[in-house]
């Protein structure tokens, strides 16, 4: 049976949650790299209006308050009728016209339409990498449980195996010496500024503690401390939105000046690992974005409370692993340098046995490629 020639690789990925969201940009950034035909499909896109309008409410109460956003965790439910049927079936109408058999998935908020699509274009067999951003199945994934066999599943890291599995690297560059680091600190909520971080913002700025502080949005940095810096990401950007190359791009984020705006990013990965890669330690809660750069620059995490049982999970890994401590202890240490450093060393050492899923992802493609030609 003929066969495209240059078939294009579907990632479909969330902007509820950077975590789900820049995972699949990366890989996105290093498959073009081995170059390989992609598109990055963001399922906001696919929602009605009024579902996302109420997605900006939802993120900004998540942020305010932390029992709120855990209750949302709790009540996760299906999006259908969130959606827009009309664009859903005029994508699944292009996917198909494409001939579009090859996907990563990032959430399983993709589940129904993906299986949607393969009846559509049944008996054709559609090659599904599923993702596991968390070290337990993540709450999206739960409500949509999939019995595909022929799907293949995908971990970063698993507590149940207590062990790394895949990693997805962000640059090609080395980790900084831990030595060369800055006396600083990066703290945040993840992309949607949630969690117990704010709070601890007094207590370090009491201890002399100097930190980058990722903020939600710029009237935080109002009673800045001298030393601390506040950044963020540009309020005004969504990441359903696409750039004017037609692309979907890394948040646009930059140091906070209440006169200007500076928000910047870069092609290949997101700007805020540059802060992470310079820092003696991350202190946030665990998630699986966090972990990415925390493997990639060796930098430790200091983990605080968990958005929901997947989380609690990968707070328990890194534990378990040595890249990372609770707060709580860490406090009770005395708010130690040494111990983190332990940390680092951990994590710059560790046995290489992972594998790096972009690349390993393409050496398979190929292949199968040459033995369907053949």
């Amino acid at each position: 049976m003929p066969i495209s020639e240059n078939p294009i690789i579907t990632i479909l990925g969330s902007g509820v949650a950077l975590g789900v969201y820049i995972p699949a940009l990366l890989v996105n950034s290093q498959l073009i790299k081995q170059n390989l035909n992609t598109e990055v499909v963001v399922l906001e896109n696919y929602y009605t209006t009024d579902s996302k309008e109420q997605l900006k409410s939802h993120k900004k109460a998540y942020h305010s308050n932390f029992s709120i956003a855990l209750m949302g965790h709790r009540m996760t439910k299906d999006i259908q009728p969130s959606l827009d049927k009309t664009l859903v079936d005029e994508l699944l109408q292009n996917w198909e016209k494409d001939n579009r058999l090859n996907f990563i998935v990032w959430s399983g908020l993709w589940m129904p339409i993906l299986e949607k699509y393969r009846n559509q274009v049944s008996p054709k067999k559609l090659n599904i990498d599923i993702c596991r951003i968390d070290a337990d199945i993540s709450a999206t994934f739960k409500i949509h449980k999939n019995n595909n066999e022929d799907d293949n599943e995908v971990w970063l890291w698993n507590w149940e195996q207590k062990k790394l599995i895949h990693e997805i690297p962000v640059t090609n560059q080395p980790p900084l010496p831990y030595a060369e680091r800055e006396d600083r600190f990066v703290i945040h909520g993840g992309g949607w500024g949630i969690g117990t971080y704010q709070s601890k913002v007094p207590e370090l700025e009491s201890r002399g503690i100097l930190l980058d502080i990722v903020a939600y949005n710029a009237t935080e940095a109002a009673d800045q401390k001298a030393g601390n810096r506040y950044f963020m990401v540009d309020t005004e950007w969504f990441p359903w939105n696409k750039n004017k190359n037609n692309q979907h791009e890394y948040p646009p984020f930059g140091e906070v000046d209440l006169n200007k705006k500076h928000f910047q990013n870069k092609e290949e990965y997101h700007e805020f690992y540059d802060l992470v890669k310079q820092s003696k330690a991350i202190i946030s809660k665990p998630g699986g974005g966090t972990l990415i750069d925390s493997l990639a620059s060796a930098t430790p995490v200091i983990l605080l409370e968990p958005y929901g049982y997947a989380e609690q999970k990968n707070a328990e890994i890194w534990e378990y692993l040595g890249y990372g401590i609770s707060y709580t202890k860490w406090q009770e240490m005395n708010y130690s340098f040494d111990i983190l450093e332990d940390l680092y060393e951990n994590i710059f050492n560790r046995e290489k046995t992972t594998i790096n899923y972009p690349l390993r992802y393409a050496e398979k493609f190929f292949d199968k490629r040459m033995s369907e030609k053949f």
